[in-house]
């Protein structure tokens, strides 16, 4: 195997340093993965591996779809059914369903954000229920403040 060159000072005293890079997704908690980094001894310039987007990248999507998983229950423990949800926002039939069963099934950038917001948000089901009526969406919002600030200890 070739010994790796310094891209910065073109020597071959490089050597590979593994450290921990903690991962954090909301709702999905965090991961710890191990990237690589390229560190000239002669020069001291550190440069980040070939492979560290890919190990990023694969434990962000792991991440993600434990944060759908933990969205989607939390969403249904609140008294949000699958069918209900999908209903309100117009998405096929079983769609949060296989984003929360499917191993193989990966939602999109879009399809994430929009479950954060519901999650962050749950009374927005019911304005995407009303065909997002803004009358129905302002009177939602007050009884949303109003009971929170009946709940503030």
């Amino acid at each position: 195997m070739d010994r790796p060159i310094c891209s910065y000072c073109g020597k071959d005293s490089v050597s590979i340093e593994v450290k921990d890079m903690v991962l954090s997704e909301p709702y999905g908690g965090t991961a710890t993965v191990k990237i690589k980094d390229k560190v000239c001894t002669h020069c001291g310039f550190v440069e980040n591996d070939d492979d560290n987007d890919l190990v990023i990248q694969e434990g962000l999507t792991a991440l993600k779809r434990t944060s759908m998983v933990k969205m989607i229950e939390a969403l249904n423990s609140m008294g949000y059914t699958t069918a209900a949800m999908e209903r309100a926002l117009e998405l096929p039939a079983r769609t949060l369903a296989r984003w929360k069963n499917e191993q193989s099934i990966s939602p999109s950038a879009a399809g994430v954000a929009l479950m954060r917001i519901i999650r962050t948000f749950p009374w927005i089901l019911a304005v995407a229920d009303s065909q997002f009526d803004p009358e129905v969406a302002r009177i939602t919002l007050l009884q949303q403040i109003e009971h929170e600030f009946r709940n503030l200890d």
